[in-house]
């Protein structure tokens, strides 16, 4: 009750004070409410879909309703128009992404303390997967178009050997953490990606915190907020700068700068009022801002492009046929979404996707608020299914942050999300049956 209370409260406060009208302070109702059970629930679980649910009304419901008080002339539908969908479709994807199939026999701690002692008798293991993991790493860096089978897969292995190396307690483990360490940097100066730095980092932070004994305080909890904060504030203010020195238009146009980077971070931290400053807080903010490319969506579909009536559903057959077999593959997802339902620019070089929940109204329509809870009801139905596995395979529970690593924002497209999802699945299965070929348990 004291979370409903919390967030009404705000809600309120900002209707009052604001003059928000109710959607707008519905909007910051439920992101106050994600906050706080995503607070509460760090420490004692495995938080991976409380952070989604956290991002997800980040991007979809605060920043464009921030936008609309401060730069509504930025949005291309009225905030009515827009919230009218993106509210009651993001408490449809929180009601499917928080939906329990089944009750589970242990705690998120009990399934991490079987996983420690799973593998105890198993520290090697740890350097395998870390020359697995630099074997992709190395493929993925010098070879960005191979299949992912031999590159980017592989290279999650880096992060996993971490975990195996810390719960078998590997005489090795500083030595694992520091080369995992150094490729993840190397990888971040190279592409000037800062993304997997972050969410893989949230990823290690949240399993540790788990698998904690004794409750977090509230103290070291606001702390970490407080730090993970500074961290996106100062990787938005040096990303833009970094990028315009070594990205060029096409994707493959790009080169690293490590004394450039280096510059740029000195800078921000020797004079911290370039990060803390209002214009630079909303820039950042606005970085979030999901609500624009929806919103463009909603004003071309179906005025002048008609609903794609069920073509994504197509998307959850695609990442099972490899293009080697089927060269002739549709191009979906985030660029050609971009393309074909928004008037937004967009060049091969950026980024920007209509998101799973936008995907769902340029197909159905507003009856993409139903689409959105089963986008919702598929992540949980397989996090959920991860902890049955572990029942039997106490291991597999440490593979959660490969199956999720795709699926964490909604700054992306249910090609890819969908994608990353089944391919990884497959990718870990056969590691598993691998390794089992090799007399080697996982």
């Amino acid at each position: 009750m004291k979370r409903w209370g919390g967030s009404l409260l705000a809600g309120g406060l900002c209707w009052q004070l604001v003059g928000a009208t109710l959607p707008e302070a519905l909007s910051v109702a439920a992101t106050w409410y994600a906050g706080v059970v995503l607070l509460a629930r760090v420490g004692q679980k495995i938080a991976i879909l409380e952070v989604i649910a956290f991002i997800a009304a980040l991007e979809l419901l605060l920043v464009p309703t921030i936008t609309y008080w401060v730069f509504p002339a930025s949005m291309p539908v009225e905030s009515a128009e827009y919230l009218g969908y993106a509210l009651p479709a993001y408490i449809a994807f929180y009601i499917g992404l928080t939906r329990r199939w089944s009750e589970q026999k242990l705690n998120h701690q009990g399934y991490i303390q079987a996983a420690r002692e799973y593998l105890q008798d198993k520290s090697r293991v740890a350097l395998v997967l870390l020359l697995i993991g630099l074997g992709g790493f190395t493929v993925k860096t010098a070879f960005p178009d191979a299949p992912t089978i031999v590159g980017a897969l592989p290279s999650y292995c880096l992060f996993i050997s971490v975990f195996y190396a810390y719960y078998a307690n590997s005489p090795f483990k500083e030595v694992i953490l520091g080369i995992v360490s150094g490729a993840l940097l190397l990888y971040t100066v190279r592409e000037g990606m800062f993304g997997d730095l972050f969410f893989w980092l949230m990823l290690l932070l949240l399993f540790f915190a788990a698998g904690q004994q004794t409750p977090l305080s509230p103290q070291l909890k606001s702390a970490t907020v407080i730090l993970v904060c500074t961290l996106l504030l100062i990787i938005q203010s040096v990303k833009g700068e970094y990028r315009r020195n070594t990205w060029g238009y096409q994707r493959g146009e790009r080169s690293s700068n490590p004394a450039l980077l280096g510059e740029l971070l000195i800078d921000r931290l020797t004079q911290p009022e370039k990060i803390w400053n209002l214009p630079h807080l909303y820039l950042s903010l606005a970085r979030f801002n999901q609500g624009r490319m929806i919103g463009s969506a909603m004003a071309k579909v179906p005025t002048h492009e008609a609903f794609a009536s069920g073509e994504v559903l197509l998307t959850f057959l695609y990442p099972f046929v490899p293009r080697l077999l089927w060269p002739e593959k549709p191009q979906t997802g985030g660029y050609e979404n971009i393309r074909r339902f928004t008037s937004l620019p967009q060049s091969q070089n950026t980024s920007i996707n209509l998101s799973p929940v936008g995907e769902g109204y340029v197909n159905f329509g507003y009856s993409g608020i139903a689409f959105s809870w089963l986008y919702g009801l598929v992540l949980s139905g397989i996090f959920q299914a991860v902890f049955r596995v572990a029942e039997r395979v106490p291991s597999a529970v440490l593979w959660l942050p490969v199956l999720f690593i795709g699926c964490l924002t909604m700054e992306t497209d249910l090609l890819s999300t969908w994608g990353s999802l089944v391919n990884n699945l497959i990718f870990i299965a056969l590691l598993f049956w691998l390794f089992k070929r090799v007399r080697i348990s996982l």
